[in-house]
C-alpha cells in the first residue's frame, strides 16, 4: 500500500537524532528515496505528445554533516489552449524520505502515491510507448512517485513544492550529493530559469568541494560552512549534478577517487585543498609586473592594463617584496631592485603606472632580463615565491628578435626558478614563444582576445596566486604502480582557497600512500594519506575521460612547442577512443568518420598539424594554444544540451594559473567543444559519452567505439524483446536511451532500432547477452 512519511523538519539541527531517525526507518521500512526532479506528462491513453514545459526550476538544499534536505519548486507551463490532465512523476532510489509534497488542482490539494517497482516499469513502459523517447529508459526498474492532476489550465500554470531528506553516502573521505536533473530533458521547452543552492554547514572542516558534472560557484564563509550555487538559463539540463567534499580536520586534507574496470589498469583522481584557517599565513612573494608599452597597446589596451596593474599593485600582500618594469624600445623600472610592498612604494607605483605612454617598438629580451635580473641577488631566501607578470600585445622588433634565441637567454638569467606568467593581448603575438616561455618556468600563458577586457582576466588571475600556501610541491605514491599523471611533477603551487586535482592511471591494488609534500608555512611539509586501491570500482566513471582529455592537452603542447609529431599518433588513439574531437581530430566525429581507420585518421590529423604548426604569430596560434590548455585541465565533463544552453554567450574559457582553475566563459573547454582557426566555438554534438562509454552518430544511429563489426543482433526498439534485456542487463538502460543505437556487451554487438525481434526466449537472452554460445 502508498505509504506517506513526515519528518518533522525541527530535528535537522540535532544531526545525530536526524541520521537516528532515518537510520531507524530504514530498519522498519524499505524508505522510498526521491530522485527529487519531478516531469509532468500526459497520460499514456490521451497519445498526446509531451505538452507541458518547465518555467523555472529552483532547489534550496541544505547539507548537515551528512544529512541533506533538499526543497525543491518548479513551475510547469501547458503549452495547449485547452485544460489537460497530467501525470506527475518522479523517480525513486533508496536513502531519502519525503518530508513534504504540495500541489493543487484548484481549491482541492493533490495528493500522490508511491508506485512499486512493477507498477512504476509499466507506466514508464506505456509513456515511452507513447512519447516515443527512449531517454525515459533511464527509469525503468526504480520505485517511483506518482500524482494525478486534473485540470491543469489551457496556457496555465501549475506550481509544484517537494522537500526529502537523506544521509548522504561516503566514498573513502569524501562525501557525495547527487541532484538529479536529467529528466528536466523532458520538458517541452528549454527552462527559462534553473538555480541550485547548497549550503554546507558541519563541525568540523570542509574542504575539496568538486562537481565533476557542473561548474559551480563555491563561496567559502567560514572553515565549517561553503556556499555552493549552480545556475543556467534557457536550457534543457541532461545530466544530474553530482557534489563532492570532505569533512576533515586536517590542514590539508587529501581525498581519492578511483575507477577500474576488471582486468584492466586503472584510474585515480586526487584532490587537494588547504583547510581555511585564520592563521594560516601565505607565502611571501618577490614579484615583477612587466607592462609593454609600445605604440601598439595606445587606447583602450593601456587603459586596460593600466587599471590590471593597480588591481594587482593594491592587493599586494604586506610582506610581499615587488617592482615594475615597463618597456618598449627602451625599458623604465621603479627601483634598481625589489622593494618592500610598503604603502609608499605601492603608491609611487600607482603613479608610475598611471604616467605610462603608449609609444615605440618593442624589445622584449631587455625587459626579460631586466625583470630576471631582480632575483640573482635575492635568491630564494626564506621560501618567498619569485613571479613575473609579463604583459605583451606584440613580437619583438628591437635588439634581440629572434624568439629561439630570447628564450635562450630568458632560460640563462632564469637562476632562481622565477615562475613567468605570461599575457598576450590581441592576435598580434608570438603565442608559441611565450607559451614557451611559460612552460620553461613551470607557469603559464593565457590571451586576452580583441573582444575580451585585459583588466577583468588580469586582476581574476591575480585573484588566484595571491596567496601561495604550498610551494616546490610534490606527489609520490607507493603501494601501487601509477603513471601517466597530469599534471606531473613537478607539480603547479597550490594557493589558499585553491585546489589541487591530478589525475593518472594505476595498475596493481591493496593499500596505497600518497604524498603530497612542499614548502608551506616556510619550512618543508609533507602530507600523507592511506588510500584502497580497488581491484574494481564502477564509480566515477567521468574520471577515464578526464584523464584521457588532460593526456591529450599535454601532448597537443609537445607537439606543438617542441614540433615532436611522433605523438600526433597517441593524440588520434585516445581522440577516438575517448570521444574527445580536437581541432586535428574532429573528422571522426563527421558523417561516416567513425568509419575512418585509424591509419588514414593519423594521415589527415598530420596534414592538419602541418598547416597548424605554421602559425606561431596569428589567431590561429592563440586558439590553438587555449585549446590544449583547455583540455590539459579539464575537470568537468559537460553534456551536450549543457553546452548548447552555453554556448552562444561563451566569451571565454577554464584557464589555468600554475594548476590553479579558473574560468571566463560558459561553454568553452567542456570535453566536446574546442575553438576553431578564427577563434570561434566548435560544439560537437555527434559524439556522446553515456557512462564510461564513447558513441558516434552515424546517419540516425548511435554506434559504440567498443564496436568491432562483429555479427549484431537487432532488437525492435520498444518492443517485449528490447524490455525483457533491459530487465535482463539494466546497464542496457543507460545505453538504450541514445535511441536507435549498437552497443556491446560482453564481446556481442545488439543493434536496437526500428527493425529485429520482437520478442525473446531464455535462451536467445542468453546469447545475445554473452552468457551463453550460440
Amino acid at each position: 500500500m502508498p505509504i506517506t512519511l513526515f519528518i518533522n523538519t525541527k530535528y535537522r539541527r540535532h544531526v545525530p537524532l536526524f541520521l537516528l531517525l532515518i537510520s531507524a526507518l530504514s530498519v522498519i521500512i524499505p524508505l522510498q528515496a526521491v530522485m527529487a526532479d519531478g516531469m509532468i506528462f500526459p497520460p499514456p491513453h490521451t497519445n498526446q505528445p509531451q505538452i507541458f514545459s518547465v518555467k523555472y526550476h529552483h532547489v534550496a538544499v541544505n547539507i548537515d554533516d551528512q544529512a541533506a534536505v533538499t526543497a525543491v519548486d518548479q513551475v510547469f507551463h501547458n503549452e495547449t489552449s485547452r485544460d489537460q490532465e497530467g501525470i506527475y512523476m518522479f523517480p525513486l532510489v533508496e536513502g531519502s524520505v519525503i518530508n513534504r509534497f504540495s500541489m493543487y488542482a484548484g481549491d482541492r490539494e493533490v495528493e500522490g502515491k508511491i508506485l512499486p517497482k512493477e507498477e512504476a516499469r509499466r507506466l514508464y513502459e506505456s509513456i515511452i510507448r507513447q512519447q516515443k523517447d527512449p531517454a525515459i529508459l533511464e527509469y525503468v526498474g526504480r520505485n517511483t512517485f506518482r500524482a494525478s492532476i486534473y485540470p491543469i489550465p489551457a496556457n496555465g500554470e501549475k506550481r509544484v513544492k517537494l522537500e526529502y531528506s537523506e544521509v548522504l553516502p561516503k566514498e573513502g573521505g569524501m562525501v557525495k550529493y547527487v541532484y538529479p536533473l536529467s529528466i528536466e530533458r523532458f520538458s517541452a521547452k528549454p527552462l527559462e530559469d534553473v538555480i541550485i543552492t547548497i549550503n554546507l554547514r558541519s563541525k568540523l572542516p570542509i574542504s575539496n568541494v568538486y562537481s565533476p558534472t557542473h561548474e559551480i560557484d563555491v563561496k567559502q564563509e567560514s572553515p565549517t560552512q561553503i556556499n555552493v550555487v549552480w545556475k543556467a538559463k534557457h536550457i534543457k539540463p541532461d545530466r544530474d549534478l553530482i557534489l563532492y567534499y570532505t569533512l576533515s580536520d586536517d590542514t590539508f586534507p587529501i581525498e581519492v577517487l578511483t575507477y577500474r574496470e576488471p582486468g584492466q589498469p586503472g584510474f585515480f583522481m586526487m584532490l587537494a585543498s588547504p583547510k581555511q584557517q585564520p592563521d594560516l599565513k601565505p607565502l611571501p612573494k618577490d614579484i615583477v609586473f612587466v607592462l609593454d608599452r609600445t605604440g601598439s597597446m595606445a587606447g583602450n589596451k593601456i587603459n586596460q592594463a593600466k587599471a590590471a596593474l593597480s588591481y594587482c599593485l593594491n592587493t599586494l600582500n604586506r610582506e610581499d617584496n615587488f617592482n615594475l618594469i615597463t618597456f618598449n624600445e627602451n625599458a623604465s623600472w621603479l627601483e634598481e631592485r625589489l622593494v618592500p610592498a610598503s604603502k609608499d612604494n605601492v603608491d609611487a607605483a600607482l603613479r608610475m603606472v598611471q604616467s605610462v605612454d603608449a609609444r615605440g617598438g618593442t624589445n622584449i629580451d631587455k625587459a626579460l632580463s631586466l625583470a630576471l635580473g631582480q632575483f640573482e641577488s635575492s635568491g630564494n631566501a626564506n621560501n618567498r615565491r619569485p613571479y613575473i607578470v609579463f604583459l605583451t600585445d606584440g613580437l619583438p622588433t628591437v635588439g634581440e628578435t629572434d624568439v629561439n634565441k630570447i628564450l635562450e637567454n630568458a632560460g640563462a638569467h632564469n637562476k632562481n626558478r622565477v615562475k613567468v606568467f605570461a599575457f598576450g593581448v590581441g592576435y598580434d603575438v608570438n603565442a608559441r614563444f611565450l607559451d614557451k616561455l611559460a612552460q620553461d618556468s613551470m607557469a603559464d600563458a593565457d590571451y586576452i582576445r580583441p573582444e575580451e577586457d585585459i583588466e577583468v582576466k588580469v586582476s581574476a588571475f591575480f585573484d588566484k596566486v595571491r596567496d601561495p600556501v604550498l610551494a616546490d610541491t610534490k606527489l609520490t605514491i607507493t603501494g601501487v604502480r601509477t603513471e601517466d599523471t597530469y599534471p606531473s611533477d613537478p607539480l603547479p603551487d597550490v594557493f589558499n582557497g585553491g585546489q589541487l586535482i591530478v589525475i593518472g592511471r594505476y595498475d596493481g591494488e591493496g593499500e596505497a600512500i600518497f604524498t603530497l609534500s612542499g614548502i608551506s608555512q616556510g619550512k618543508q611539509q609533507s602530507i600523507k594519506e592511506r588510500v584502497i586501491m580497488p581491484k574494481t570500482s564502477s564509480n566515477n566513471e567521468f574520471i577515464p575521460r578526464l584523464w584521457a582529455a588532460r593526456k591529450i592537452g599535454y601532448l597537443l603542447d609537445e607537439i606543438r612547442l617542441n614540433r615532436n609529431q611522433e605523438l600526433i599518433d597517441e593524440v588520434v588513439r585516445l581522440s577516438r577512443e575517448y570521444g574527445i574531437p580536437t581541432e586535428f581530430t574532429s573528422f571522426f566525429a563527421d558523417e561516416g568518420g567513425y568509419n575512418i581507420a585509424l591509419d588514414e585518421g593519423l594521415r589527415q590529423a598530420r596534414t592538419r598539424m602541418d598547416v597548424a604548426l605554421k602559425a606561431d604569430t596569428d589567431a590561429w596560434a592563440v586558439n590553438q594554444s587555449a585549446n590544449a590548455r583547455d583540455l590539459r585541465n579539464q575537470t568537468v565533463v559537460l553534456g551536450a544540451a549543457q553546452r548548447e544552453g552555453y554556448a552562444a554567450s561563451a566569451a571565454g574559457g577554464p584557464t589555468s594559473y600554475g594548476g590553479y582553475n579558473t574560468y571566463s566563459g560558459k561553454g568553452i573547454g567542456s570535453t566536446n567543444t574546442y575553438r576553431d582557426a578564427a577563434g570561434q566555438v566548435v560544439s560537437v554534438d555527434s559524439i556522446q559519452n553515456v557512462g564510461n562509454r564513447t558513441f558516434y552518430r552515424q546517419q540516425n544511429q548511435w554506434i559504440d567505439a567498443r564496436y568491432k563489426s562483429q555479427q549484431v543482433h537487432n532488437i525492435r526498439m520498444y518492443s517485449e524483446a528490447h524490455f525483457q534485456l533491459l530487465e535482463e542487463e539494466p546497464e542496457l538502460r543507460k545505453y538504450s536511451t541514445l535511441g536507435e543505437v549498437i552497443v556491446t556487451v560482453n564481446g556481442n554487438a545488439i543493434q536496437i532500432g526500428a527493425e529485429g525481434k520482437e520478442k525473446l526466449s531464455r535462451e536467445e537472452i542468453d546469447i545475445i547477452l554473452g552468457r551463453k554460445k550460440a
